[in-house]
């Protein structure tokens, strides 16, 4: 605790592998090399009850090009590493309905609230990007929405920021999908901003921009040097995104679903945090570029 703010510790679990292709994760990378990426949630503890942000997939099953559960990576097995069942939760935030993110949120009592932007559940339930969001996980969300107290939408449209719960405050951050959110969450070293799949490599985006040529329609990223470098998995305007992206840079450190937790010192990119807590030792970015 900071004075009278509450502070958070964010533990990262890992919810097992997907894989896609690497051009994915940023524009100007060529296709065709097969990477595997971990599907992580983030439990936050420090406050008057853990707090689950996003929660995998429910199985191979659902994915595009495959993944895969190691040892200990069940969604049960991963909260009970910190002593957390389901049912301990004291809520589930979403940053946003893909078959990623989604997968284990039936898993989860119903007497515990799933936190999701009403705008995301409407755009996944259209078919706007055929299999990304999954049947079953929306036929679950729908099941929510018809149990008292199982569900709790945000409409960050209209509102602006919400805090759910002491210092934990919902924005809307667009850029993936229109729906999406960013969960900022205070630490004893600068707030955490939670941001789903904003990024998927955050010193690609923001450190060693790839650099490429107009082919066929394909933007090189990083023309003007101001901007990040972005994703190739978005239904949002490129303006967007961009615009997402640097509403992101004021936060201490940026973490992403996929990639390592970023640290950031005034905007700028300086490091990851490779272990399993945020904050905690940080990895320099090599300057030597």
């Amino acid at each position: 605790m900071i004075g009278d703010q509450v502070t958070y510790e964010i533990h990262r679990l890992n919810f097992g592998s997907v894989t896609i292709d690497e051009s994915m994760r940023l524009r100007g990378i060529a296709p065709g090399h097969v990477i595997d990426v971990p599907a992580q949630g983030f439990l936050v503890l420090g406050g008057p009850g853990p707090v689950l942000v996003d929660a995998g997939y429910r199985d191979t099953a659902v994915l595009g090009a495959g993944g895969s559960v190691g040892p200990g990576q069940t969604f049960e097995e991963q909260l009970a590493a910190h002593d957390v069942a389901p049912g301990d939760l004291s809520c589930v935030i979403m940053t946003h309905l893909h078959r990623d993110h989604a997968g284990h949120l039936d898993k989860v009592p119903l007497d515990v609230p799933v936190i999701v932007n009403r705008s995301e559940l409407g755009n996944a339930c259209t078919g706007i990007q055929g299999r990304a969001y999954a049947l079953d996980d929306l036929h679950h969300l729908l099941d929510r929405v018809y149990t008292p107290g199982a569900i709790q939408f945000l409409d960050l449209e209209q509102s602006g920021p919400q805090e759910v719960l002491p210092g934990i405050v919902c924005h809307l951050s667009g850029g993936h999908t229109p729906g999406s959110i960013g969960i900022v969450v205070p630490t004893s070293e600068g707030e955490a901003y939670l941001c789903g799949d904003l990024f998927y490599d955050v010193e690609g985006a923001l450190h060693s921009q790839p650099t490429g040529t107009f082919t066929a329609g394909v933007q090189p990223s990083a023309l003007v040097v101001s901007d990040p470098a972005l994703s190739n998995n978005f239904t949002t305007s490129v303006v967007e995104e961009i615009g997402a992206i640097k509403r992101a840079l004021k936060y201490r450190f940026i973490l992403p679903a996929h990639d390592d937790p970023g640290v950031l010192e005034s905007g700028r990119y300086i490091g990851r945090i490779e272990g399993p807590v945020v904050p905690g030792p940080i990895t320099p970015v090599k300057t030597d570029r």
